[in-house]
């Protein structure tokens, strides 16, 4: 297993001296804050081909001095709807980010399946709830949820260094995510070509696949998402508007 990890480093290192020529050592500082500037972008849900929905995604800082991350879509396929929003607040203190509370609400034509969490960093204890399920788990150090670890991805690409594993809290559990460098990609979307890495995620022993595309040149801002399960693709989310 050592073996495997330290051959996966080593092809990681390749395809980032690809993606961004020889590495050059930035500054931890100057990496947090371009992972930590506002913004908001906009995409298409495409599906077979078609457009189907509208989403969004942003990040802002509160006036409490907290920061939010937040996804939003809304889907219409024949009888098919789908609406759902997805918020972190979280602090981001020394470089570090400590989630406070996820909420998912979601309202689809089948079913719903809100997810709450609360994240206590004084007492170090995680408290949630999903459908009839709740949960109260100690806090492991460095955790994140689902949309947190978007930030954390983003750092280490910015910071032109082997990817390292995150852990999410996840309906009661931990999950470990090893993100994997695929290459470049040029994206033609509505207000351009883009050049892009390309991340993958395997999730449930590769029965489903999250593929991320990263601008380069815009402080690799998600700008295309793709959703596959069982090799064929569900969904995907493509840039419109930033």
């Amino acid at each position: 297993m050592a073996r495997f990890y330290k051959r996966l480093i080593w092809v990681q290192v390749g395809l980032l001296i690809l993606l961004f020529g020889i590495p050059k050592l930035i500054a931890a500082e100057t990496v947090q804050e371009l992972a930590m500037q506002p913004y908001n972008i906009e995409y298409d849900v495409i599906a077979k081909g078609d457009k189907v929905g509208n989403a969004s995604q942003s990040l802002v800082q509160l006036n409490n001095g907290q920061w939010q991350i937040a996804m939003q879509s809304k889907i219409k396929y024949y009888f098919f709807k789908d609406k759902r929003q997805e918020t972190s607040r979280f602090d981001f203190i020394d470089g570090k980010i400590f989630p406070v509370q996820y909420q998912r609400l979601a309202d689809s034509s089948f079913k719903d399946s809100n997810l709450l969490q609360q994240f206590d960093w004084q007492t170090g204890h995680e408290t949630g709830s999903y459908k009839d399920k709740n949960w109260e788990l100690v806090l492991q150090d460095g955790v994140l949820d689902q949309l947190t670890q978007l930030i954390s991805l983003r750092s280490q690409l910015m910071a032109q260094k082997p990817l390292k594993p995150i852990v999410i809290s996840y309906r009661g559990g931990l999950r470990t995510h090893q993100f994997q460098v695929i290459g470049q990609e040029t994206l033609k979307t509505k207000i351009g070509d883009i050049e892009t890495a390309k991340i993958q995620l395997n999730e449930k022993g590769g029965k489903r696949q999250t593929n991320y595309w990263f601008a380069l040149e815009k402080s690799m801002l998600p700008v295309q998402i793709q959703r596959i399960k069982e090799g064929k693709e569900e969904a995907k989310l493509v840039i419109s508007k930033w």
